[in-house]
């Protein structure tokens, strides 16, 4: 996801008044990582990776989280560098992919990126620890880690109604975006920061 669709236009749509919240972020970049997988897995990688290609620029595919909204309404004023960047980069990896010189050239290159930048994110060894520790500090309001008194409990006083704790926790370890919008949005006020660095408070919550 960091090669083809982070850290590029998204971005600026992100940040824009249009744009997509953290909450619809966070689902989309977990739904689309089942896609990768998909596109990486494939018989066919190249193929599989121009299938990915051709879901990323769907402008009318609603993206998770995002209320039923599609690219067309959340990138106003960035398609054209949103389409330009996704085919570079889905070229580039097109292009690694042909490369007979080493065993899976596409493997050698990825895997480095994914650790350096993705130990944390859904589908990598690290994101379980940080479902377990939302866990915790969702069982426990009182916790140290969440830093400023009353902030824990706010959360669970805030928590939609019809979500257990345990219920959650494996929705985020497999499927995060078909959690409902409320629930993600609440999550992307209280606790998704803690699945990323730098916030080394969640180290604490044990």
């Amino acid at each position: 996801m960091i090669e083809v669709w982070r850290n590029g236009p998204v971005e600026n749509m992100h940040a824009s008044r249009r744009g997509p919240s953290d909450a619809a972020m966070f689902a989309e970049s977990t739904a689309l990582h089942q896609e990768a997988v998909k596109a990486l897995t494939a018989r066919k990688r190249g193929y599989g990776l121009l299938d990915f290609e051709r879901h990323l620029l769907d402008r009318e595919r609603p993206w998770a989280g995002a209320g039923g909204r599609t690219l067309t309404d959340l990138g106003y004023g960035f398609l054209g560098d949103y389409k330009q960047h996704v085919k570079a980069r889905a070229n580039a990896l097109l292009d690694l992919n042909r490369h007979t010189c080493v065993h899976d050239p596409l493997e050698v290159y990825l895997i480095p990126k994914a650790i350096m930048y993705g130990r944390r994110h859904m589908g990598m060894p690290g994101w379980p620890t940080i479902v377990e520790r939302i866990r915790i500090l969702l069982s426990h309001p009182e916790h140290r880690a969440w830093g400023e008194a009353g902030r824990g409990a706010q959360a669970v006083a805030e928590m939609p109604s019809g979500q257990s704790i345990d219920e959650l926790a494996s929705t985020l370890l497999t499927q995060p975006d078909t959690l409902p919008v409320e629930v993600l949005e609440w999550l992307s006020d209280h606790l998704l920061y803690c699945a990323a660095p730098p916030y080394t408070w969640c180290d604490t919550a044990d």
